[in-house]
């Protein structure tokens, strides 16, 4: 696979996933390699929520039924940051079960 990947949101903005941050993402409960394709989807489709304590930070959260040990959603942490050009890039992104 080549790194990093990049993938847009609903609004078209361009976000990337680096490998240094995947393999930081794999370390949660839940996640591993075959998600990468979920995780995408969930950028690209995902309810997207501005952070309360920094509002460079975004969650974009996506369900699906097909998660492993009970989950329902995977949340996708993205920091939106401008220098000459965007620099958009999921920090993490991790299982979560929703009642």
């Amino acid at each position: 696979m080549k790194w990093p990947i990049f993938v847009q949101d609903r609004k078209g903005r361009i976000i990337y996933l680096t490998q240094e941050r995947w393999e930081h993402a794999l370390a949660h409960p839940g996640m591993h390699d075959g998600l990468l394709e979920q995780v995408m989807e969930s950028v690209r489709q995902g309810k997207r929520k501005q952070d309360i304590y920094d509002p460079a930070k975004f969650k974009y959260i996506y369900s699906f039924s097909n998660l492993p040990m009970g989950y329902t959603d995977i949340v996708i942490v993205v920091k939106f940051s401008w220098q000459l050009e965007a620099n958009n890039f999921i920090l993490t992104a991790y299982l979560v079960k929703r009642w």
